[in-house]
């Protein structure tokens, strides 16, 4: 499959990292979901809260042209430590299954890897098929509660 046609819809295990100074955080695993709409990608990642407990979440909006692929990253809830949007510029690599590049924040910036989970996008479709209830499934369901 040529890096041209690849859909990246689906979910990717990623992670970033900060340059290497004292105040900068650790390395960050992610997970993203993407969403390609004939290059237009758009989506959402958690991620671990570095300033708190829990999680951090986002959602990205972004553009997949040829093997480039650059998004921005909007983060909701998180708090101030969390209000500059995120800048990504990557490439694909190894047939559309990994993405590797830069992320960008002000004067931050550091590398960024994701690597599609098992499946890809028919995959994906295939999961949402399967957890849609069809009218017979109601049906049995409705005979069992009455």
């Amino acid at each position: 499959m040529g890096a041209k046609s690849t859909d990246l819809s689906g979910r990717w295990d990623g992670t970033f990292s900060y340059p290497d100074v004292p105040e900068a955080g650790p390395v960050t695993p992610f997970l993203a979901t993407l969403a390609d709409s004939g290059g237009v990608l758009s989506g959402s990642i958690i991620e671990p809260h570095e300033f708190a407990s829990g999680t951090a979440h986002s959602t990205l909006v972004g553009q997949r042209i040829g093997r480039s692929v650059h998004f921005s990253k909007t983060y909701h809830g998180a708090g101030d430590e969390y209000r500059e949007t995120v800048l990504y510029f990557g490439s694909l690599c190894d047939e559309g299954e990994v993405i590797t590049g830069e992320w960008r924040i002000d004067h931050w910036r550091g590398p960024f890897e994701m690597v599609r989970e098992l499946g890809g996008p028919a995959a994906v479709e295939e999961t949402a098929a399967e957890a849609i209830p069809t009218a017979a499934d109601a049906s049995i369901e409705m005979r069992v509660i009455a």
